[in-house]
């Protein structure tokens, strides 16, 4: 029984013995006499209702001023008695702090809150924000969530988390900037921009020229939109791989400005396997009959000839000029491929091959659609403020030499086992196609140098290892998806968690991923963030996702039925129908139903500073909760009701 039962049952005793005695059992009375003696126990049963009225009454009337004046109160928002945060949770090892927790299912304050913590092991699973435009995603989750991923073990040079930023708006990589200074790490900073210090060429990496030329097309498909007919990737894929391929080969080094100004140039194209041949000593012999060679051997230009016994021919050096003086005097000869030995020689061999066999015998406005479809994305890197950062020579790249003021960004492997943070400051209002096309390339390549450490982490399991952070802003700017390709973000996070990353990606909604990933790959993408934040959505779509991935409760519901019986009749003198005997019945029933722990209507009237966040602590999944988020430039002690009582929120 209530307190407030006990409490009302004590004041109506009270009260009873009072006006008892100032109104006591009229036993004197003539009637009641007359009913005692006619009726004894009537009497009895007379007098005890009496004195059950003057208890009862009371106490009824108690219970229900108690209840009005809590309905009132309830009704005019008295607050609960709000106690303050408990201290900031500090960890030993890396902790993401979301938020502080009042009532997991409903909005308001509790007397004991506490804070929701994601601990190692679960942010090794992947973290996504999901925010509209205002919910304040930025304020309160991505610059927080940051500072605590950065400043883990920032007085430790061998612990310290390194990182990639990407983002699009260019204030997020400045506000890292400061983060990571405000935590002593200033130096660990590197950014990549095109008013910066750092040169960085997206083909200078160890994968071979198909792994290159496939990415490229991916890409290009992703920007500009993929067609039915896989065909134009094939041909890009090709064209691109060779151009790559022929350029390693003779300069031992390839840049997009090369490959795009080399597709665009069959005379180029060609020009650059002459030079190969010559590298390799891999030229092509010109072959005449001795008689052919007795008939022209006046003519012909001063070159060596040998002579070779076995064939009984002549034979020299193929040479464009003498090709054409050959053809001018329409004079038998034969071109012999030369002797393949070494790698480097077949593979030339196979370039050569593929654009005299299979290039050039296509169709020549054929052709024209494949240098076309894939010029449009390596035009981009064509700009002179563009190739200077993307597409810098090589003794700069190689040698360390700066080019226009800027130093060749390290390999990825190396900027990461340093500690060091990079930055991707290209915001998209300068150049949307290069600002997302860059990023792309430069998250592959970060991608793959993480995946690297998973062999070397087993080998050495006793070794400490650094965190890396991937912290993404706007993360459908960045998306990829691979489907039925090899690579794809999906893939990458699926298989992270043995390297030790911390992924952490904002987007606007669920939609936004939609609408910048093919078919339904978004699904697959999004299951591989366990921990997932909401904050304000104002789509549809994004609302029910979130309503669903929450999960449902039992509730016990209550039903009503009404029936309806009644029986005909007919008059005897009027022959009409008339009315007959009916009844009705009202059936109230319960049954529990499953239904949504926050309905999507929930999702949309979240306040700023609010979210519903459904995490996973790597072990388990934490039951989803209201959680109120922290901005950044608030106080970490200041509670958030109290921040709203004050006029700070």
């Amino acid at each position: 029984m209530s307190v407030k039962r006990w409490v009302a049952i004590a004041a109506a005793a009270c009260g009873a013995a009072i006006w008892l005695q100032q109104a006591p059992w009229q036993a004197d009375n003539p009637v009641l006499a007359l009913i005692a003696i006619r009726s004894p126990l009537s009497y009895q049963l007379l007098a005890v209702g009496y004195a059950a009225c003057w208890i009862a009454t009371p106490y009824y009337l108690l219970l229900f001023t108690s209840t009005v004046v809590g309905l009132l109160i309830e009704k005019h928002g008295v607050k609960d008695k709000m106690n303050h945060l408990p201290p900031w949770p500090e960890a030993r090892e890396c902790q993401l702090v979301i938020g502080e927790v009042h009532r997991r299912t409903r909005r308001g304050p509790h007397p004991f809150p506490e804070w929701l913590i994601v601990p190692q092991r679960g942010l090794y699973t992947g973290v996504a924000i999901f925010g509209a435009v205002g919910s304040g995603k930025t304020s309160c989750c991505m610059y927080p969530y940051t500072q605590q991923i950065m400043g883990c073990f920032a007085d430790d040079a061998s612990r310290r988390t390194s990182g990639l930023v990407l983002e699009v708006k260019g204030d997020f990589c400045h506000a890292v900037r400061k983060i990571l200074a405000d935590s002593g790490r200033g130096p660990d900073y590197v950014e990549l921009s095109l008013d910066g210090q750092w040169c960085y060429n997206p083909l200078e990496s160890d994968l071979d020229a198909y792994s290159l030329s496939y990415q490229i097309a991916s890409l290009v498909n992703q920007l500009f939109g993929k067609g039915k007919e896989p065909f134009w990737q094939q041909a890009y894929t090709n064209l691109v791989k060779f151009a790559i391929q022929l350029h390693r080969l003779v300069d031992d080094y390839v840049t997009l400005q090369d490959v795009y100004r080399t597709v665009l140039d069959e005379k180029r194209f060609e020009q650059r396997i002459t030079d190969g041949q010559m590298e390799l000593n891999m030229e092509q012999e010109v072959r005449l009959d001795v008689n052919e060679y007795t008939r022209l051997s006046g003519t012909l230009p001063c070159v060596e000839w040998q002579f070779d016994q076995g064939k009984g021919e002549m034979y020299t050096k193929s040479d464009p000029a003498l090709l054409k003086l050959l053809k001018q005097r329409k004079a038998g000869y034969s071109l012999s491929e030369p002797t393949v030995e070494n790698t480097r020689q077949r593979s030339l061999q196979a370039v050569i091959t593929w654009f005299r066999q299979d290039w050039q015998k296509l169709d020549t406005r054929l052709r024209s659609s494949i240098i076309e479809g894939i010029s449009v994305f390596l035009s981009l890197f064509d700009q002179p403020e563009v190739a200077d950062i993307f597409c810098p020579p090589r003794e700069a790249y190689r040698s360390g030499l700066a080019w226009h003021g800027r130093k060749s960004l390290p390999p990825m492997t190396k900027l990461l086992e340093e500690g060091r943070v990079l930055a991707l400051n290209l915001p998209v209002g300068a150049n949307p196609a290069l600002g997302r096309a860059i990023g792309v390339m430069l998250k592959q390549d970060f991608q793959r140098a993480v995946l690297a450490r998973i062999p070397l982490i087993s080998q050495n399991p006793e070794q400490p290892w650094r965190d890396i952070a991937f912290i993404c802003d706007e993360y459908h700017a960045f998306a990829t998806v691979g489907e039925n390709d090899p690579g794809g973000d999906e893939k990458f996070f699926s298989l992270s968690r043995q390297a030790k990353l911390i992924a952490l990606v904002a987007t606007q909604s669920v939609s936004s991923l939609r609408s910048a990933l093919p078919g339904e790959s978004w699904r697959t993408l999004l299951q591989t963030f366990r921990t997932r934040i909401f904050l304000t959505l104002t789509d549809e779509v994004s609302c029910r996702h979130a309503s669903e991935y929450c999960g449902q409760a039992e509730r016990l519901k209550e039903q009503y039925s009404i029936s309806e019986s009644s029986q005909s009749g007919v008059g005897l003198l009027s022959g009409r129908a008339g009315g007959g005997k009916g009844s009705y019945s009202v059936t109230k029933s319960f049954a529990p139903r499953r239904e949504p722990l926050f309905a999507p209507s929930d999702f949309s009237e979240l306040h700023n500073v609010q979210s519903i966040v459904a995490a996973y602590d790597g072990i388990n999944p934490v039951p989803a909760t209201y959680c109120y988020l922290k901005p950044c430039y608030l106080p970490r002690d200041l509670g958030y009701f109290e921040a709203i009582q004050q006029g700070r929120l």
